[in-house]
């Protein structure tokens, strides 16, 4: 077995299992960083494979003067050899790198560099997921040296994804729980990080990791990478000790959090998605449940730190009005934004304006507000729904004043995301029915050269979207635009995807316009 020439900066620690070909995706990532390879080591430990998996750990291993091989007998869950490699890690900093996963280049070295100047016991770094392109948006907007003061002291979202100090880990005994099968063992490891109150630095001016979509991860439920599993017969089991291990956490204010946080996340869902179903068993399970872990674990007056869509259904469910409360978080679930970009324009000074409109479909048979006999505007909301809100006090306002619109750019082969600076303003329109329904317009400019949180967008294209945000419903959409393509507008080249609408093209190579425009019928 190789030995590394000395202790290094990050030691990334890569359980695996039956690998496929993500596996070689995750290696070349860790080939192709800028961190020098004798300042990284990587563990690779299979947790018992019945394939050939242990034996393709160690030929890799054997190319790589700073790679080590383990392997152990099965556990049946990522978490003993996550354990494991903290434990032979001799980096002042360990990584979980999942099997199919991949690192973006600079990530380990701008995350030791931020990590050394903060004195960082964690260092989470700006997070990507394939197919769910809002993943993390509204967490990575800027680097800190002390994310104290963000939600959750900076740790969300809470995947492992992230880079330890070793010596922080061992000092408090952190570990995975393990079992043949435990269900969120990332929010029971970072429940215990949390305790401790880290000192957390983020870093979100450079992409670090990337979560892939792969069939690998995707048909599996013994990897761990599930984050919802509602309908897990072991559901409520282990939501049951997750809220013990939460109350146990001796700090008010992070307990507090956490129980909050896990009500709108795990039960508040529960309410919305699996008691309005027409599984009678499954329905009377959940409420059942919910009744039961709220009496048991969270105060009434924690319900005031929920989002105001959660706190008024709990509110609801707890004065005994469960039907009402999934009523309420059913109600809008199909009121959808529509996203158009309507020009682009070139500043002048290299930068690009980008305007357009949004429009939240309507739903049939249920306006969003509506005008009383003596014009009051008011919010359209069915019986007995709206008396049971107005009996406890919570009618919700017909005012969107409080929504907007956020413009982002994703580059299409990374999958990154960088939010821009947007303004938007969005207002009821009335419909011929005298119905009133929220529209409104945006505005975004954007300096490619520094886009990205000061520096420059990558080359290649990006998809143009829009985080739209309504009565407490956040929903990201792809523009789509009649602006011709093969455009030059500045720095940039307007061009269209049926799937991915358009496309901003960076640099502004001439491309031959296309016959016609893209047609808004292929919305999908």
């Amino acid at each position: 077995m190789a030995e590394v020439p000395h202790d290094p900066s990050v030691s990334v620690v890569i359980p695996t299992y039956r690998s496929g070909p993500g596996l070689d995706r995750a290696i070349a990532s860790l080939d192709a960083q800028t961190l020098p390879q004798d300042d990284l080591e990587v563990l690779l430990l299979d947790d018992g494979s019945p394939d050939g998996t242990a034996a393709r750990i160690e030929q890799i291993a054997a190319g790589r003067a700073n790679y080590r091989a383990f392997a152990l007998e099965a556990s049946g869950w990522p978490s003993r050899p996550r354990n494991i490699g903290v434990r032979e890690a001799r980096g002042r900093y360990v990584l979980f790198l999942d099997h199919d996963d991949e690192l973006y280049p600079d990530a380990l070295r701008a995350a030791v560099v931020l990590g050394d100047a903060a004195g960082a016991d964690v260092v989470n770094g700006k997070e990507v997921r394939t197919q769910i392109a809002r993943w993390g948006l509204t967490n990575y907007t800027h680097d800190t040296h002390d994310a104290s003061g963000e939600p959750l002291r900076g740790l969300l979202p809470m995947t492992p994804h992230k880079l330890y100090r070793r010596a922080f880990l061992l000092e408090h005994d952190v570990r995975f729980p393990e079992a043949p099968r435990h269900l969120w063992e990332d929010l029971f490891f970072h429940v215990d990080v949390i305790r401790h109150e880290p000192r957390v630095a983020l870093l979100s001016s450079t992409p670090f990791y990337h979560w892939r979509k792969t069939a690998e991860n995707n048909s599996s439920s013994t990897d761990g990478t599930r984050l919802d599993y509602s309908g897990d017969p072991e559901y409520w089991p282990y939501l049951d000790k997750l809220f013990q291990l939460v109350v146990g956490v001796a700090e008010p204010a992070i307990r507090n959090e956490l129980l909050a946080q896990n009500v709108h996340v795990r039960l508040v869902s529960q309410l919305g998605q699996r008691a309005s179903g027409t599984d009678d068993a499954g329905v009377t399970q959940a409420r059942a449940e919910v009744a039961r872990m709220l009496e048991a674990y969270v105060p009434a007056e924690l319900d005031l730190l929920l989002p105001e869509r959660s706190r008024v259904a709990i509110t609801l469910f707890r004065a005994g009005h469960a039907d009402a409360a999934a009523d309420f978080l059913r109600d809008g679930i199909d009121r959808k934004p529509d996203f158009t970009v309507t020009a682009v324009d070139d500043a002048g000074d290299g930068s690009v304006t980008v305007r357009g409109t949004v429009a939240w479909s309507r739903v049939p048979g249920q306006p969003f507000a509506r005008r009383t006999p003596t014009g009051e505007v008011v919010r359209d909301l069915p019986e007995p729904l709206a008396g049971l809100l107005a009996e406890h006090g919570l009618t919700p306002t017909a005012d969107v004043s409080d929504a907007f619109v956020d413009v982002a750019v994703r580059h299409a082969p990374t999958r990154v995301s960088w939010l821009l600076p947007s303004t938007s303003q969005v207002r009821l329109v009335e419909q011929e029915d005298g119905t009133l329904e929220p529209a409104g317009t945006f505005s975004a400019r954007f300096d490619p050269t520094t886009a990205a949180m000061g520096g420059a967008l990558p080359t290649g294209a990006h998809l143009v979207l829009g985080m739209c945000e309504l009565d407490g419903r956040t929903g990201i959409k792809r523009a789509f635009s009649d602006l011709p393509a093969g455009t030059r507008v500045g720095p940039v080249v307007l061009d269209h995807s049926a799937q991915d609408g358009l496309l901003l093209r960076l640099p502004a190579e001439e491309r031959p316009a296309r016959k016609g425009l893209l047609s808004r019928l292929r919305r999908s």
